[in-house]
């Protein structure tokens, strides 16, 4: 009589601790709903990446020596991509270190969105991030697509450029090339 009250509670168990895990995963939308602050004190929603074919967000850190080794490439990149692909990054412990971000950001010579705290949500995609650099790539409806790229590059601009390609022929779109 024991065992029939007892397998219903861990029926519950394992559904509740599946569904937990699961909330890891590449879930659809995921970057689509939420809100961040730049670090120029503006504001940036999951909805501004709707806008382009495709958003590629790179994670970096301060303390982070490849990521600050790797900026200047990706400033150059970032600058050279066609409007329908948008490339921002995220400072993972920029909240207390804004100063240093700009710092380092500015001697690099990257001017574009950086974003560094936000809501829930956004705090939900950054507790999904396990080391620095990592680059994914966020197709108009929020879900990630193609492959992460997990640490500095040593020919940023082709590993990002192929990945960029690859991504946007799985969402039907055309391929790019880059000016330089």
């Amino acid at each position: 009589m024991k065992i029939k009250k007892t397998v219903p509670i861990l029926l519950a168990a394992i559904v509740v601790m599946a569904l937990a895990l699961t909330g890891c995963s590449k879930a659809g939308g995921e970057y689509g709903s939420f809100t961040a602050y730049t670090l120029d004190g503006g504001t940036f929603r999951g909805r501004d990446i709707a806008s382009k074919d495709l958003t590629v967000i790179n994670f970096w850190g301060t303390f982070c020596s490849p990521c600050i080794a790797e900026m200047p490439d990706l400033a150059a990149f970032e600058k050279s991509l066609p409007d329908n692909v948008q490339l921002i990054t995220i400072c993972v412990d920029a909240q207390g270190n804004e100063e240093t971000a700009k710092f380092l950001l500015d001697q690099a010579g990257y001017t574009g969105i950086t974003l560094t705290s936000g809501d829930e949500s956004f705090n939900g995609i950054l507790n999904g991030i396990q080391a620095v650099p990592t680059t994914v790539f966020v197709g108009p409806d929020g879900a990630e697509v193609g492959e992460e790229i997990i640490g500095m590059q040593p020919d940023l601009e082709s590993a990002y450029l192929s990945a960029i390609n690859s991504c946007l022929k799985e969402l039907g779109k055309g391929e790019i090339s880059v000016e330089k």
